[in-house]
């Protein structure tokens, strides 16, 4: 009797091996997400600031969607989003293709490419804060040398906005290229060699051989980059703090100071919820325009 219940514990076990050993953890992850966003979904219900916490059901949407001030920022953080995201691919995506060559020094520069990563977003910031500052940055330090003169770069809001998006760019590229560079290397050379057999030029099998293979890939590196500089705060309060005039004030940092600066928690949270379904359209958004083609394997 004992024997056969030895073997059954036993062929469970081995039966739900996976279960078992990720089953914890798989259960811990979903309540730390899980409870965290009821939280921010009740408190949302509420005005919550100092001295005063009442239920006042949908008001706070409703103060945050008739403030020219939330559209403003929004607005402008998918513009900053956007062409950061872009910027991005299209960058990171050359210099995938060109570390994907057999050409000398391949390893080395495949190991510096990942170095803005290696960097986190607030250093990122800095540096860009020096090398555009206007009195001894080595930005207008070059363009004096040149014989351009000095350009405002952060009180002037189309060049801060730029710089901004410059700086986002730099930091995310990497994470692009790696992504890109696993999906290159996927694709089978004897599609490659038989195009070019069939007189194919490097276009038409960039277009109808690479691209195609490259869709999932791009999916997910696409989907993750613009989730983070869409969300992203401290690469602006680093450079601008918002200025000048709040034209390179981002949505992140609007959820911050109601929170932390003028202790609207209620409200905070109301936008925040307002976040989270942005960024759910966003992976929408993707997963419907950007489907695979071509299934590895088959």
């Amino acid at each position: 009797m004992k024997n056969r219940v030895k073997r059954t514990i036993s062929e469970f076990a081995d039966r739900h091996f996976v279960i078992l050993a990720i089953g914890p953890f798989v259960i811990a992850i979903a309540v730390a997400c899980v409870v965290p966003l009821v939280m921010v979904l009740v408190e949302s219900l509420f005005i919550d600031r100092p001295g005063v916490f009442k239920f006042v059901g949908l008001r706070n949407y409703v103060t945050i969607f008739t403030n020219d001030v939330f559209y403003a920022d929004l607005f402008r953080t998918i513009k900053y989003s956007g062409l950061s995201s872009i910027f991005s691919f299209i960058i990171g995506l050359a210099l995938a293709i060109a570390l994907n060559q057999n050409i000398r020094g391949r390893g080395f520069f495949r190991v510096w490419a990942l170095y803005p990563w290696a960097v986190p977003p607030v250093v990122s910031g800095f540096m860009f804060k020096w090398f555009f500052n206007e009195v001894y940055g080595a930005g207008n330090d070059l363009l004096i040398r040149l014989g351009l003169g000095p350009v405002n770069w952060l009180s002037n809001p189309k060049t801060a906005m730029g710089v901004m998006i410059g700086c986002d760019t730099w930091v995310r590229i990497p994470f692009v290229l790696i992504i890109l560079l696993a999906g290159l290397q996927t694709i089978p050379k004897e599609l490659y060699e038989a195009g070019q057999i069939d007189g194919a030029s490097t276009i038409r099998l960039f277009r109808h051989i690479t691209l195609p293979y490259l869709v999932a890939p791009i999916r997910v590196a696409m989907l993750v980059v613009t989730m983070f500089s869409f969300r992203i705060m401290d690469i602006m309060m680093v450079l601008t703090g918002g200025g000048p005039a709040r034209m390179t004030h981002l949505f992140a940092a609007y959820i911050y100071k109601q929170g932390f600066k003028y202790l609207q928690f209620g409200h905070s949270a109301a936008a925040s919820v307002v976040m989270i379904f942005a960024t759910l359209l966003i992976v929408f958004a993707y997963n419907l325009f950007l489907k695979p083609q071509v299934k590895i394997g088959k």
